[in-house]
């Protein structure tokens, strides 16, 4: 099992500005002579750079919720010997299918373009390595507890190479960005590879 960590990080001062980060942060993975796989992220920092107030309110994406944004990142998994690749995020739960930004925010990671072996497959969603997917699509959602395996013709699949884009599209609450003072919101959680 491999685990990369992830932090998602910002610092808002009231009224004049919201300076958010996004931190990917993949700490290196030396493996041993006996690890199969080796899991890695692009795009360790995203950075959502610095926005007044008034800007995030002009980013509304419900009467409560302002967007930060949209980026992208890359995991890849590559193993010496076939292997049917389970992969979770681990990080505390937060609205919905998200996980918890700070005191007042969430973001979700949306996988797609999924590719094993050099070709596209499809991907699906697992509750326990080893198990049938019961939800199966080009683009899922990474939610708490729940893993993504690759599939095609409705069948988890083994490969080597297996590689997904992660879209992480964070937002916050309007009461979480009304601050009386330069505050720093932190999340954190890390991506886990099971192998089996």
């Amino acid at each position: 099992m491999l685990n990369r960590k992830f932090f998602v990080r910002s610092a808002m001062i009231r009224h004049a500005l919201v300076a958010a980060v996004v931190a990917l942060i993949s700490l290196p993975t030396h493996a041993a002579p006996n690890d199969n796989c080796q899991m890695q992220i692009s795009n360790t920092v995203i950075d959502y750079g610095q926005v007044t107030r008034a800007e995030l309110l002009g980013r509304q994406v419900t009467p409560t919720t302002f967007a930060l944004g949209k980026q992208t990142m890359t995991l890849s998994v590559n193993c010496r010997q076939p292997a049917l690749m389970t992969i979770y995020f681990r990080g505390a739960a937060g609205d919905g299918n998200g996980y918890r930004f700070g005191n007042g925010g969430n973001f979700v990671l949306n996988l797609s373009l999924a590719q094993l072996d050099g070709k596209r497959v499809k991907l699906g969603n697992v509750r326990v390595t080893g198990q049938q997917p019961d939800n199966i699509a080009e683009t899922i959602l990474l939610t708490p507890g729940v893993g993504i395996v690759p599939v095609q013709d409705e069948r988890t699949l083994k490969g080597t190479s297996f590689s997904v884009q992660v879209e992480i599209n964070t937002s916050v609450t309007g009461t979480a960005s009304r601050v009386a003072d330069r505050t720093t919101w932190r999340s954190s959680g890390s991506f886990e590879l099971v192998e089996n």
